[in-house]
């Protein structure tokens, strides 16, 4: 008789424990709000109008396919659209959303859905797209805001097709997430990767995420569709949550074979490891021997980003000589804290209010860097490598002093003068001081002449940001702070080792 009494309470337990309703905590904290992301439905009380102008039906050439139209609910952001099955998300501008996504051959279905308070507006329309069968195609989004989710492909030859290498030697092209004219918007992509012919042999597709501000986790979403248009198209959605900043994930390997098989695609981790195809051992270590190799240019700024921001870091420290910015707080204002102050603005994305807070006249033009400036750095805007984590990884933060800078973060390229370029750092040592032995300038070319600028590292009303001609170094009444190899004092020309290096490294 026990044994029913106690199964009768269990059960009874049991079945309130499921009847307790369960919240999140209330939170006001905006860093905890952040991380819970935000619902994609407007605040809109009323039934929203959603007004979808293009594709406006026919046919197209192109592989791609325009969603644009207008939802009467401004606040509705993003908005989604399903294209032939694959579900994909569009910002919207004052209710307005355009948007260019991969199209299929034969006809593509198109639906937008905009959704509020008072219910969901849908609209429908489809194009003929007369274009070839696409064997292999590849599509990543997410569905978190302000995130990167990166799309990596490595083909059958290691060649590496991503966001800085968007074409391959076999002809596979990598179309960036580009919105309103904007290339590569961190958000909720999509990244499209196709092949037109794609080589016998072994793809894999990688994932690597990079979070922004209080954003911690997203859910990435990536189709594989083979053969797409002929009767052998297949399609497969693999679906996977993202935490760790930097982390990278093999998401699949497809496998294209010749005699009119159809491709294969292996799921490590969710398919059977028994089922995996031979080869993918031995493909992976081909591809991590490639990338050792490239590993070195991907932690360079591109060329186009080194000159923006040499220009863009003598300008800022030149300007600091003028009026200092509001942005360099005062307890920074020295000679490490003049160098971290330009650098760290000369990254900073370009806007007319990024100017009004600097203190710069809006007419002075500042050279822009691309976002994949900004994503060289693992926890930017933390830029300065300041020592290693207990695995081994560089560890990096807001400050660094003189010698952080010149240990960690600058590379020496040579004590004569004639290599010295934009932004690179004249560094001088006095022996003797223990407080502050480092002293650092910042080089400018043809101004017309070529200058030095530089913090004196007094205090109060000694303090002064200052320009000297370099003809005027180096015949300085004080021989400590000539830029010459007779000076013992004079360490060198330095270069941030975010740039490539443009001469050898000299002692």
């Amino acid at each position: 008789m026990v044994r029913p009494i106690a199964f009768v309470v269990v059960l009874a337990c049991w079945v309130h424990c499921l009847a307790v309703p369960v919240f999140a905590t209330t939170t006001d904290d905006p860093d905890v709000l952040a991380r819970r992301g935000k619902p994609i439905d407007g605040n809109g009380t009323e039934m929203p109008v959603l007004t979808l102008t293009k594709p406006e039906g026919g046919w197209s050439t192109s592989m791609l396919v325009e969603v644009a139209g207008s939802c009467s609910d401004t606040t509705v952001d993003p908005l989604v659209v399903n294209i032939n099955g694959v579900r994909y998300y569009i910002r919207t501008a004052e209710g307005a959303f355009s948007r260019k996504f991969p199209a299929a051959k034969g006809k593509n279905t198109v639906m937008v859905e905009c959704a509020n308070k008072a219910g969901v507006a849908r609209a429908t329309s489809t194009v003929e797209s007369m274009i070839s069968p696409v064997p292999l195609k590849v599509i990543l989004t997410s569905d978190t805001d302000s995130t990167y989710t990166d799309l990596h492909i490595y083909e059958p030859d290691g060649n590496h097709v991503y966001w800085a290498k968007t074409n391959s030697p076999s002809g596979g092209i990598f179309f960036l997430n580009q919105q309103d004219g904007s290339f590569d918007q961190a958000g909720y992509g999509p990244y499209l990767y196709m092949h037109p012919a794609a080589p016998i042999g072994i793809f894999r597709v990688d994932v690597n995420y990079w979070p922004g501000g209080a954003v911690q986790h997203t859910l990435a979403n990536l189709d594989i569709i083979t053969n797409e248009g002929l009767p052998t198209e297949n399609r497969r959605r693999i679906s996977r949550p993202l935490a760790r900043p930097g982390e990278t994930q093999t998401f699949a390997y497809v496998i294209t074979r010749g005699n009119n098989l159809p491709p294969l695609v292996y799921v490590p981790g969710q398919d059977n490891a028994a089922t995996a195809p031979p080869g993918l051992k031995e493909f992976d270590e081909k591809v991590k021997s490639k990338e050792k190799t490239e590993d070195m240019d991907l932690s360079y700024l591109q060329p186009s980003d080194e000159k923006a921001l040499r220009e863009s870091v003598t300008r800022l420290a030149l300007l600091q000589a003028r009026r200092l910015s509001p942005l360099w707080e005062s307890k920074q204002r020295d000679c490490s804290g003049l160098i971290r102050f330009a650098y760290r603005e000369a990254l900073e994305s370009r806007s007319a209010r990024q100017k009004q807070k600097l203190g710069i006249p809006g007419m002075l033009h500042l050279p822009s860097l691309s976002e994949y400036s900004r994503r060289l750095f693992p926890r930017y805007p933390f830029i300065w490598e300041v020592g290693q984590e207990n695995d081994g990884r560089p560890r990096y933060g807001a400050f660094a002093d003189a010698e952080t800078l010149i240990g960690f973060n600058f590379r020496k390229k040579s004590r004569k003068l004639d290599v010295a370029r934009n932004g690179d750092l004249l560094v001088f040592q006095k022996a003797l001081e223990d407080d502050q032995p480092y002293h650092l300038m910042i080089y400018v070319e043809d101004r017309p002449e070529n200058l030095v600028v530089y913090h004196n590292g007094a205090r109060g009303d000694e303090a002064q940001v200052r320009v000297v001609r370099v003809s005027d170094l180096k015949e300085s009444p004080d021989p400590i702070w000539m830029p010459s190899t007779n000076n013992p004092h004079f360490l060198g020309v330095y270069e941030w080792n975010r740039l490539k290096p443009s001469v050898p490294q000299k002692s």
